[in-house]
Order: C-alpha cells, then structure tokens, then sequence
C-alpha cells in the first residue's frame, strides 16, 4: 500500500470506516502478505524503501539502521511486523505487553482534520506469552525490536523479561512501571544493554517526576528516555500532532538535563520529515512515528530517511573513490541507451523512405516494387509498424540514457534496477518471432552486443549516493497533487507492459488484428499465398515492436513506482519526452497511411491524453520550483553547519 495508492484510493475507503474495522484490513492484509513465501520480498521490491548505509547511527553499543521506529501503538496486536520490518525503519516498538490484556480493547476515534487518533480505554494489549507466540509466527525479523513492557510488579516484571527477552532486542519501561522493573535491571542489561524510559510532557514538567527521570539515566537503571504522548485522561489514550509542539520542547529539555551520551527519542506527532527533523535538531537521536502513517501514509519511514540523507550529504564531506570509467554501472547502461536512441532513429529514417532494407528483401526473395504489386498497401501497413517500433525504441533509448546520467552516476539504485529489468525484457523478445522462421541477422548482431553492455552494466561498479534533489519536508498540496501523477504513470506503465505482451502475442500467433486485414483489403491466405516469407516477414516486426513496448513499459513503471521524489526534474522531462517521442509519431503515420480509424487509434489517444494527465499532475512535484521549501532547506542546512 504506497503512498499513491493509500492517498489516493485506500485512505478514502479507510477512513470512512470504522476505525477499528480499517485497522483490521490494513494490518492483516499487509500481515498476510509478508507471511506468504515471497511476501516480504514482493514488499521489500515494490517499496525500494531500505535505508541508505550512511543513515545507521550506533548509540550504546546499539546499531539501528535508521534513525526511524515505528510506535507500539499502530500496530499493537502485531499483525503486520513482518511488513512493517521492510518499511525502511531502523527499529520497532511493540506492546503495549501487560499481565492480564483485555480480550476486548476500548473504540477508536479518527479526527482527521486534527490528524489525532483517540484511543477508548482498556488499550488494546498483549500478554508477554501471546506477544511471544506471534513473534515466533513472524518469524525473523532483521530489524531491532524493542518490547513495551507494563509490570505492575517485580514478579511481573520478572515473567515479562523471561519470556521476551530472547525474541527481543531492549526494552521500553514507560516512567509510572520503573519501580517494578528497577529491581530486575541488572538481569536485563547482562543481554539487553537497550532500556529506554518512557515519558510525556506532562512528566517532566512536574519537578519530582523530572528528578527521578534523570536519576534513573545518571544511576544506569535505564539508557535513554523516550518522550512519548501525554494522556488525554484517565478514560482513554491519545496520539497525533496537537502534542507535537510540546514534545519537541521537552526533548530540547531532556538533552540538556541528561547530556550527550544517553539515547533521547521524539515519538509524538512525526506526520512529515520536517517533523523529523525538528526532533533531531532538539537533539533526538532517534524518531518514532506512529500516527503519522495513518495520516501521511506507508511512504512516511522512507521520505523521512532520505530527508536525513540529503542533510548528510549536504553538511558533512563524503570520500571520493577514484575509479576509471570504464568501471562504472552509468557508462555502460548509457551507451546501451545511446545505441538504442541511434538505431531507433536509423530505424524511423528507413520505415519513412525505403521501408525495407536489402536483408528483408532477400529473406522474402521479393524487391521493394514487387512487395508492392503484391498489395498496394502493404509497404504502408509495414511503415505504420515499422515507425511505431522506431518510435518505441527512441522513448526507450531516453529513459536509459537519462536514468544512467542522472541516477545511476549518481548513485540512485533503483534507476539501476529499472534499467536491468527493462533491458531483460527487451532482450527476451528477441526470440519471439523466431517461430515464423525470419532470423534477422542484424537484429541479432545488435542484440549480441547490447546484451554485453547490459552485462557491464550489472556487473561494473554503482556508486554510493553521492547527489540528490531537496527532498519534501510536508505532505503539502504539491505532494498530495503528485500521489495522482504517480498513480496515473504508474498505471501507464503497466498498461504498456500487458500491451506489449498482447502485441507480441499476436505477432507470434495470428500476426494480423481483424483491422489491420481491412485497412490492406485482403487476407492471410492471400498473403501467404503471394509469398510463403511475407507474414513472418511483417511478424518480425510486430513481434520486436511487441518486446519494446515491454522494455518501454518496465522502463516507466518502476521508475513511477520508485522515483517519484520533489525535484526529480530529470525523470519527469524524461517520462514525457520518451512518451511523446513514442505517441506523436505513431498517431502521425497512422494519419499519414490512412490507417485512420478510431477504434485503432483510440489506445494511442487514449495513452497520450493519460500521459499527459500524470505529467500534469505531477509536474509541480518533480520539476517546479519550490521556494518555500528551498529556503527552508537552506535555512536548516546552516543552522546545522554553524552547530558544528
């Protein structure tokens, strides 16, 4: 469930449900996926949400691979660890673990206009031995787990540690249960050197609770405090932004008192990364966000991290690794572009003059002039497909090209990806027409070589991010614009991948669609009949054309579903100069020949019109400008720098 699937679909159909009920079908669905044998790897790709190297942080002797977590309260019952362990976050927080959990948890209120999640109590809860049974059904989890524990006493307490400790990395002990647990830290430290403290605003503003708050860090009873939310009463429980503003303050508050070496954590109201931010800049070292993925959506663990990675790469110097070209993923997937782009336009030169070069004439044993004594419309029909493939192979060469330049130079591992995948695809189609009999021997030449190129490409050196655009710091306008513009691409690219598969299908099969026989007033069997090479010969094309309709739609649907980040500039002029450069000459030939009719046109229309509905929905997103948010970033970026 991304972010442009939730923002625009699923959160409207949530939301106007029973909260409990939404829950319900958010978690389980995402819990039995990640359950299924390749579920957590179907997640893990479609999100591309793995945090960059760079952002572990080790505090204590405790390594996190992000400094993001994710609160016990959004998913308390533990029905989507597993998924939510491929969300990009570098720990998670479950529980609320008591002695006795009511069967029956109180309602759940959603004010969405408040962004505030109001919890009836009894609290939905788990018993240490039910929290054990399902993370043992999880299964491994790669990402630190911290248990909330909520002993009422020391035996409790005692219970609670024993059965956990083995299935989880540290513990939470909110401040009112510190007495219970106190006697048993020792027992907890010997194999979990992670106890966090939990407390609330309302904690450290009275000054006993304050006190006992930083002697349990000086005396060692815990290694780091939590400010998490404050109570809303004694009748129910409360999270969202309203108490942001105060839990910032406290953890300006709480770094000063305790000082630099005891973990600090900002969990309440993180629904942006200009939350996160601010947290870390009152010096947390860490954030949990848990409302904030009703609110903003899954997405919200990865924009985060690459807010805090773009601050990274912008304050802080990043080692250069001297390495010759010839060494390097982009070389090789640019050259591979290039030499798509090239042959695309020497293929649109030959499909507008001579149509058919001298290999196909002697495969077919037919000349040019007698191909067309065959069928006054044959050599139209074969230009109509011939520059509708050159057409395909152009979009495809720019989005290689560009993708190489500005993502796979830089650093960007799904620009990589996209172009693996997309290539394979390309390279597979190859063999399609090969049923018909018709081996092109420069396809296959060319074919042999780019496929070398595609080798290079995944086997030479990808770089570490060095370069990236501002990232978003709120889900403004532009953002919540742009979930539609990425719907709708990603969408596109789907389309052109099952038409493809069509084409190519047909290309092996009956090769001719009822429309294309009417528009050449004639049939198969007279056809053949002219020339037992004629139809493999028309097959090969629209077999190749079938295969790079494919390659284009790889080529646009994972960079839609991956890319899609404030200023890519470069992926949005690259999306829609690949999508014209690939309609505009193929609704022209259709005109031009008198292959004019609606019905045959209307995908052609209907996917330049739906291309052009993406770009103009995402176009403020990924390549407007956006001063706000420029001075912004350059006024955080040297606030930090002056820090030091």
């Amino acid at each position: 469930m991304p972010d442009w699937t939730y923002q625009t679909v699923f959160r409207p159909i949530l939301f106007s449900l029973n909260p409990e009920k939404a829950r319900g079908i958010a978690l389980g669905s995402m819990g039995r996926l990640s359950r299924l044998p390749l579920g957590r790897r179907v997640i893990r790709f479609m999100g591309h949400m793995q945090p960059d190297f760079r952002l572990a942080i080790e505090r204590n002797g405790f390594r996190f691979s992000s400094r993001v977590g994710l609160g016990c309260t959004f998913d308390p019952k533990l029905l989507a660890t597993p998924a939510l362990s491929e969300f990009g976050f570098g720990f998670l927080e479950i529980g609320p673990i008591v002695s006795d959990a009511d069967a029956t948890a109180g309602r759940v209120h959603v004010d969405a206009a408040d962004e505030t999640i109001r919890f009836e109590r009894p609290l939905a809860a788990l018993t240490a031995s039910d929290a054990k049974s399902r993370l043992e059904r999880n299964g491994r989890i790669e990402v630190p787990i911290l248990a909330r524990i909520e002993p009422c006493s020391s035996d409790e307490a005692s219970t609670m540690l024993d059965v956990l400790g083995p299935h989880v990395d540290g513990f939470v002990v909110p401040l009112d249960y510190l007495d219970a647990v106190r006697p048993m830290i020792g027992k907890v430290a010997e194999k979990h050197p992670l106890v966090l403290m939990s407390i609330n605003a309302d904690d450290w503003q009275d000054e006993a609770r304050k006190t006992q708050c930083s002697e349990a860090v000086r005396d060692g009873s815990v290694t780091g405090i939590i400010v998490g939310e404050s109570r809303a009463d004694d009748s129910s429980g409360e999270i969202g932004k309203p108490g942001f503003d105060a839990a910032v303050e406290t953890v300006r508050s709480v770094r000063a008192e305790i000082g630099p070496e005891a973990i600090v954590v900002g969990s309440v109201g993180v629904h942006s990364p200009a939350d996160a931010l601010d947290y870390t800049d009152a010096g947390a070292d860490l954030i949990q966000a848990d409302s904030g993925l009703v609110f903003a959506g899954p997405g919200l663990p990865k924009r985060i991290n690459e807010a805090i990675l773009y601050r990274l790469l912008n304050t802080e110097s990043q080692p250069e690794v001297p390495t010759r070209i010839g060494n390097q993923s982009w070389c090789w997937a640019m050259l591979m572009g290039l030499s798509m782009f090239v042959g695309g336009l020497m293929a649109m030169i030959v499909a507008t003059t001579r149509v058919v070069l001298p290999y196909d004439e002697s495969m077919v044993g037919l000349t040019r002039v007698q191909l067309a004594e065959i069928n006054d419309r044959l050599l139209s029909f074969m230009t109509h497909d011939r520059v509708t493939l050159s057409g395909t192979m152009l979009a495809v060469g720019i989005l290689y090209v560009t993708m190489a330049w500005w993502g796979i130079r830089r650093g960007v591992h799904w620009a990589q990806l996209s172009v693996i995948f997309s290539a394979l695809a390309g390279f597979f189609s190859f063999f399609s027409f090969l049923g018909f009999g018709y081996f092109d021997p420069f396809h296959a030449f060319v074919t042999a070589i780019l496929f070398q190129f595609l080798l290079l490409t995944i086997h030479s050196r990808m770089p570490a991010r060095s370069a990236m655009e501002a990232p978003d710091l709120w889900n403004d306008r532009r953002w919540k614009a742009n979930q539609w513009g990425q719907l709708l691409f990603v969408i596109h690219g789907a389309v052109l991948i099952v038409a493809g598969t069509v084409i190519s299908t047909v290309g092996m099969t009956t090769v001719f669609v009822p429309a294309d026989l009417e528009f050449m007033r004639t049939t198969v069997a007279e056809l053949t009949g002219a020339h037992p090479q004629l139809v493999p010969l028309i097959a090969h094309d629209r077999a190749t054309f079938g295969g790079m309709l494919i390659a284009c739609g790889v080529a646009t649907l994972l960079p839609a579903i991956w890319g899609f980040r404030r200023g890519q500039f470069w992926l949005w002029w690259a999306l829609m100069l690949a999508g014209n450069v690939a309609y505009v000459p193929t609704i022209l030939v259709h005109w031009i020949v008198g292959y004019d009719s609606l019905h045959h046109l209307l995908p052609a229309y209907g996917g330049l019109a739906w291309l052009w509905a993406g770009g103009l929905a995402s176009y403020s997103y990924l390549a407007g400008t956006d001063q706000k948010l420029e001075t912004e970033w350059a006024k955080r970026l040297t606030e930090l720098k002056q820090k030091g």
